[in-house]
């Protein structure tokens, strides 16, 4: 009796599932491979859930700071969690921000540079 060739190559003898160690190994990793990115595309949608999920703030005058309620000249800045701030308060860190600019980015990301592998080339 003859041992079975390799299913997927057909050059080598099989053993595992069917294949030789080559592909058996090769299988693998492009398994483990395809798990792991699809556990972290996965993981996405539920950050980008939680920032859609936050209360929007009531609207707030333009000519006043938000935070400090100092009166803006010509001079003032709009953020992404649509309230104006003075110069001192302009940066996330400055007025406690509750927008998410971290999974706003990560999320801009993920859409905009779509995952792209090359094939491997064979080892001689």
């Amino acid at each position: 009796m003859e041992a079975p060739i390799c299913r997927n190559c057909k050059i080598f003898f099989g053993c595992q599932e069917g294949l030789c160690s080559k592909c058996f190994k090769e299988s693998k990793t492009q398994s483990l491979a395809v798990s792991e990115v699809s556990n972290v595309i996965s993981s996405i949608p539920k950050i980008v859930e939680e920032v859609k999920q936050a209360p929007p703030p009531p609207v707030q005058n333009p000519d006043k700071c938000a935070f400090c309620s100092k009166k803006l000249g010509p001079l003032n800045f709009r953020c992404k969690c649509l309230s104006f701030y003075c110069t001192k308060h302009r940066h996330p860190e400055e007025h406690q921000c509750p927008f998410d600019h971290k999974a706003a980015g990560i999320h801009k990301l993920s859409e905009e540079n779509p995952l792209v592998q090359a094939p491997k080339f064979n080892k001689l």
